[in-house]
């Protein structure tokens, strides 16, 4: 049997040869009526990237037949292939040649692609110049019947070698390619209509003036603005409203300093009012802050303001509302990616589970052009998009393509043609826009969101832009890239360059975009007015809160961690039982055997038993249960086994997610990829949605903990105290003295001691339960336990 996706070209080249034998060369004859006859057929007639093209071939002349429009298919003649192949070549590479760099320097061409593309020459198909006059039977999208060669070129330029670049050849499930395909050739691709096109002129226009006026009234503050990258906000804000009409209902979007603020009004919905009362630094009485900070002894630290989060109900045209929320994030680029996914995760199990909520509730992931390739956990973060239990539906990327990374070039940050080249391996759809035509960037997003909800998987932004002034509004970038920046100097914003087309098209006159641009204006003036009376609450900001819960000066209180012994045993019972006929291993026989027998006779309860007896009761009390890691389910030490495999069939069976006591709630065991760094961002982002759940990540040995080291040090130890982000996520470390060496001893764990934040000179009385407040003002807990029963309890 073929393997795929091999499997699949053949099955395409077998139904076009079903169909009509004479479309496909005399071999492929030979080789599918051997098939047909059960022969054990010799291989196809072609292999590797060949198959793959004759299948695609045999798709496009497929779907001509069945009067689909503009398949790129020229009827047989003399040059017949040689057009057949011109069209394909840009349909392949013509992103390659598209006007994509507002500032026209292409320089990514010069140093990864200087041969260029000779393939988009009519004359590397056998063409001459004479032939540029001649006309040809073609069918393709906004072309005539009978074009000329030089309409037909033109036609193709116009398609993808224009302001957008579509790279999806490498996409092995054809269905996917011809989805895209009839869309990006439909001659209505772009939008055109006056209506549309002063719509698009308004949101950017939007986007513009915010930064426009805090670069007016704050001159020397930084605020990290996406001037230059202006398009990439409203292509975002496009793609969400589309999606909210496909059904989403609920957005997490992850994102670096770059952009944020603009994001955050003009995307999520923050009140304007508001944020200009953060700048003022009126938004809430300092003094009241000083004051609760001294009278309870505890307050958290803030952050910066491009580093909050929030969450916003946000209404759309049409009337549909759709629950918008803004991570916070650290400055460490790409940490919040996997964040962002576990939170989204969580919110689509907590609402049903089902497909329908992983298209209802989708993340958006913005990155840099650097950091994007240069990073390892984007691509932990993207091999984690097919992965049980971790899947999301499909995330949204958007790269902020300022080709250039503080102050490195792109020919020091990257050894690939693209910045999105990481995308290519996971298979999935790469948009490259140039981020000075928004009508362009418009269209890609909304295609990008409806083949996000059409298919389920990820898809990929690449706006090419610039960053206007240096990695910050206050450092100078004419020290270290001179050139560059006085072509940046010379180029007019986004909001201009569009206003001005727009103008001399016809589509507008220069009064109506006038009066557009100076009432937003306004508007952004009198917010700035009304800030000076907002009073707001220090707290508005924070993207999830855990009301009821007791605060670090509350007095706390526990709940008695003892089980009654009926109740355990009946789960021990559970936990050493698999279904009937369940081909068990000959070795964990034996093990649930003596667990068994160790549950009935309440003695030499190991560690598994006693973890599993306090997951079990917890699953009956109601609260989710969710461990993940690497080979969680049968233990690094092949101790936990908390799923079965059968022997003959390979089937798997979680005693614990079917205890069969009655209600309970979901049990989660699933191995990770091989990623400590991304997987444990994962569980936090999970663990942010609900604290009546018990969220494990598992190191397979506590020593390769310090591969999350940043997740570790920015989020998990400081997150609360940053952002009063709280959570309740465990990391389960397990190590030992035993011999085994210097990575498999001790999990390091004076580096968690020392990232403790109580006070060291402060000494807690131990006189009313026994400290419980010292715990309660300390950011995180550091628990040895050396028995079973601790593990339990």
């Amino acid at each position: 049997a073929a393997a795929s996706p091999n499997a699949m070209y053949l099955e395409s080249l077998y139904t076009q040869w079903k169909s009509n034998p004479a479309s496909l060369d005399t071999t492929w004859t030979a080789y599918f009526e051997a098939v047909e006859a059960g022969k054990p057929p010799a291989a196809p007639p072609v292999s590797g990237g060949a198959l793959r093209k004759a299948a695609m071939d045999s798709t496009l002349v497929r779907a001509s037949a069945q009067g689909l429009t503009g398949v790129g298919h020229v009827p047989g003649g003399v040059t017949g292939g040689g057009l057949q192949n011109l069209i394909r070549a840009y349909q392949m590479r013509g992103h390659e040649a598209a006007d994509l760099d507002p500032l026209g320097l292409h320089e990514w061409r010069a140093i990864f692609n200087k041969e260029g593309v000779p393939e988009l020459d009519p004359r590397y198909h056998g063409f001459t110049d004479a032939d540029m006059e001649k006309t040809f039977d073609v069918e393709f999208p906004g072309m005539a019947k009978s074009m000329t060669l030089r309409e037909i070129v033109s036609t193709l330029q116009r398609t993808y070698a224009n302001k957008v670049g579509v790279e999806y050849f490498h996409i092995q499930d054809l269905k996917k390619v011809e989805w895209i395909r009839a869309r990006v050739e439909d001659p209505a691709f772009v939008p055109s209509s006056k209506e549309r096109l002063v719509e698009i002129y308004r949101s950017l226009c939007q986007v513009d003036t915010f930064e426009s006026f805090l670069g007016t009234k704050y001159k020397t503050t930084k605020r990290f603005g996406c001037d230059g990258g202006e398009a990439a906000v409203v292509g975002i804000d496009a793609a969400i409203a589309k999606a909210v009409g496909l059904g989403v209902t609920d957005v997490i979007i992850g994102m670096p300093h770059r952009g944020r603020l603009n994001m955050l009004t003009n995307v999520v919905g923050k009140s304007m009012v508001q944020m200009f009362a953060e700048f003022k630094g009126t938004h809430y009485s300092f003094d009241e802050l000083m004051d609760v900070m001294d009278s309870q002894d505890w307050a958290f630290a803030g952050d910066v303001k491009y580093h909050l989060g929030t969450s916003n109900p946000r209404e759309f045209p049409g009337g549909k509302v759709a629950n918008m929320t803004l991570e916070a994030n650290p400055s460490h680029l790409e940490t919040v990616n996997t964040v962002t996914l576990g939170r989204t995760r969580a919110k689509q199990f907590y609402a049903g589970n089902t497909e329908e909520q992983k298209k209802a509730i989708m993340p958006v992931l913005f990155h840099g052009d650097a950091s994007f390739a240069g990073q390892g956990v984007c691509y932990e973060t993207m091999q984690l998009a097919q992965v049980q239990e971790f899947g999301t539906g499909g995330t949204f990327h958007v790269i902020i393509n300022n080709q250039i990374g503080f102050t490195t070039d792109p020919i020091d940050d990257r050894s690939t043609l693209y910045c999105s080249d990481l995308g290519k391996a996971f298979g999935i759809p790469i948009f490259h826009c140039n981020g000075d035509d928004p009508a362009s960037v418009v269209a890609a997003f909304e295609l990008a969101a409806e083949y996000r909800q059409a298919w389920g998987t990820d898809v990929l932004m690449d706006i090419i832009c610039y960053r206007r002034f240096g990695h910050n509004e206050s450092l100078n970038p004419d020290y270290t890239q001179p050139l560059l920046y006085k072509q940046i100097g010379k180029h007019p914003r986004a909001e201009a360059a569009f206003a001005q087309r727009l103008a001399d098209t016809g589509v507008a006159s220069k009064e109506e975009l006038d009066a557009i641009k100076q009432g937003i204006w306004a508007k952004h003036e009198e917010a700035f007015d009304a800030a000076d009376k907002y009073k707001g609450k220090a707290m508005e900001w924070v993207a999830t809160k855990w009301e009821g819960f007791a605060k670090p000066t509350d007095e706390g209180s526990a709940s008695p961690t003892g089980v009654d012994l009926d109740v355990l045993k009946k789960v021990g019972h559970a936990l050493c039982a698999a279904p009937e006929g369940f081909s068990l291993h000959s070795g964990l026989k034996r093990q649930l055997k003596k667990k068994k027998e160790d549950i009935d006779a309440g003695e030499a309860i190991d560690w598994a038993a006693a973890e599993g007896l306090a997951w079990g009761t917890l699953l009956l009390e109601g609260n989710h249960v969710r461990i993940t890691g690497q080979d969680v389910q049968s233990g690094t030490f092949a101790h936990r086994h908390c799923v079965f495999t059968d022997q003959k069939n390979g089937e798997k069976y979680c005693a614990l997610d079917n205890l069969n006591l009655g209600k309970q709630e979901r049990f989660i065991a699933r191995n990770s990829i091989l990623a400590e760094y991304a997987v444990l961002g994962f569980e936090l982002g999970y663990s942010y949605e609900n604290p009546h759940a018990l969220l494990i990540w598992e190191a397979q040995f506590g020593d390769f903990a310090n591969t999350a080291q940043v997740m570790i040090d920015q989020f998990i130890s400081a997150g609360e105290h940053k952002w009063l982000q709280q959570s309740g996520i465990v990391m389960l470390l397990p190590h030992g003295y035993e011999g085994q060496g210097a990575e498999h001893s001790s999990c390091r764990i004076e580096r968690f001691l020392q990232l403790c934040d109580d006070d060291e000179d402060d000494i807690p009385s131990f006189e009313k339960d026994f400290g419980r407040n010292q715990i309660q003002k300390s950011n995180w807990q550091v628990v040895n336990v050396t028995t079973p029963a601790n593990v339990f309890h």
